[in-house]
């Protein structure tokens, strides 16, 4: 699970997560942008879900908390199996992004730092033997399609897991790309914005720039952001 001054505590924060996920799943903000996102992206209208879900957990209490966490789990659930997504409240920061319709399993012991793509197969779950040993990952990290993470290990900060990889053992490095089974460091000193957006830095952004910046690559959202010294 998140450390508490990750998760959504506040309505700000919540907003802001709100703004950092629209990012992520490179949706229009506008009404009309988050509404097609929310009809026709299933990814993202579980996150939609999910976030709402945190919020009403960590800041309602009384009988708005009592009754709107049961629907709210229920309507997740529900989306777990269009999606096939596994991924409890509190385990993936701001900016975090789903890919692929299929199996992600996430166990509720683990933590997955902010802006983090995680696409479909990754299975990210505890050591033989215990409910909640599971994986710490770092933020602005890239988890490749069917790589897999297990035990009480740490996973540090920009790093991408390539595809069908297995990670076992902690990791130290950042900005390295992991691969194999099990997963081996095969590459340093990697950039990752060119693998994934920077999306808690681009929610603080003015509403016309995050509109420019909607729906880009992320090469592109890179030398934008660094054309305007914002990536330092």
């Amino acid at each position: 699970m998140l450390d508490p001054s990750k998760q959504i505590d506040s309505k700000e924060k919540y907003e802001f997560f709100k703004k950092a996920d629209l990012a992520a799943y490179s949706v229009y903000p506008s009404f009309k942008g988050k509404l097609r996102a929310i009809l026709l992206d299933f990814s993202y209208r579980y996150s939609r879900v999910l976030r709402r879900e945190e919020y009403v957990r960590n800041c309602k209490k009384g009988l708005r908390r009592k009754i709107e966490v049961p629907i709210l789990a229920f309507m997740r659930r529900r989306l777990m199996f269009q999606t096939g997504y596994r991924v409890p409240p509190n385990v993936i920061a701001a900016g975090c992004s789903l890919h692929g319709l299929g199996q992600i399993t996430i166990n509720r012991g683990a933590s997955i730092g902010e802006n983090t793509r995680i696409h479909v197969g990754v299975h990210i779950g505890t050591g033989a033997g215990y409910s909640n040993a599971a994986p710490k990952i770092g933020k602005n990290c890239y988890l490749g399609p069917g790589s897999k993470m297990f035990g009480d290990i740490t996973i540090s900060d920009c790093t991408a897991v390539g595809a069908n990889s297995v990670v076992t053992k902690s990791c130290e490095q950042s900005n390295v790309l992991l691969v194999g089974a099990p997963a081996k460091v095969k590459k340093e000193n990697l950039d990752m914005y060119n693998l994934i957006k920077p999306s808690t830095l681009i929610a603080q952004l003015s509403l016309e720039e995050r509109r420019v910046l909607a729906r880009k690559p992320s090469l592109v959202v890179k030398e934008y952001l660094e054309k305007k010294g914002y990536l330092k």
